[in-house]
């Protein structure tokens, strides 16, 4: 256990230190952190193993946020043509289908550095994390509503 607390608390410090001292943290680069801290614990990341690990996963995760980007923008649905529209939705499916290829070559790459055991446990950890982040940011928004974390219908 010692290591394993060893280990995020390496992390977060190296994480810590790439940011510019003068600057606090975003908020984006404080759920990395603890994103960061989450996985290791959850995958049990040694620290041989964070080594050559996170530089792939950052990789993995600067890609699939380019995809992202290029397809975001499904406000002006309204404004498009039916040929735009069409354009539109292969070009989001496109995005899809290289999504999963960029998943499919980095689980290989993990594999070199990871046990296959460790890789599911990602997939795991990561939607866990995904899913405790909505849960909190619904918790703070309804308790900011006023309404103490209780559903609130809004008709």
């Amino acid at each position: 256990m010692k290591t394993n607390t060893l280990i995020i608390l390496l992390a977060f410090i190296c994480f810590i230190s790439s940011l510019k001292a003068q600057d606090p943290p975003t908020k984006e680069e404080r759920i990395k952190a603890v994103k960061v801290a989450y996985i290791i614990e959850e995958i049990g990341l040694s620290s041989e193993q964070s080594q050559n690990f996170w530089p792939l996963y950052n990789e993995l995760q600067a890609k699939i946020k380019d995809l992202n980007k290029k397809n975001k923008d499904h406000s002006k649905i309204d404004d498009m043509s039916d040929a735009e529209i069409e354009k539109w939705l292969n070009d989001r499916m496109e995005a899809e289908e290289n999504k999963i290829a960029l998943h499919r070559a980095y689980i290989q790459k993990f594999k070199a550095v990871i046990s296959i055991r460790q890789i599911a446990l990602l997939q795991r950890a990561e939607k866990r994390f995904k899913k405790e982040l909505l849960r909190r940011a619904r918790e703070r928004k309804g308790n900011q509503d006023g309404n103490n974390g209780r559903r609130r219908d809004k008709f």
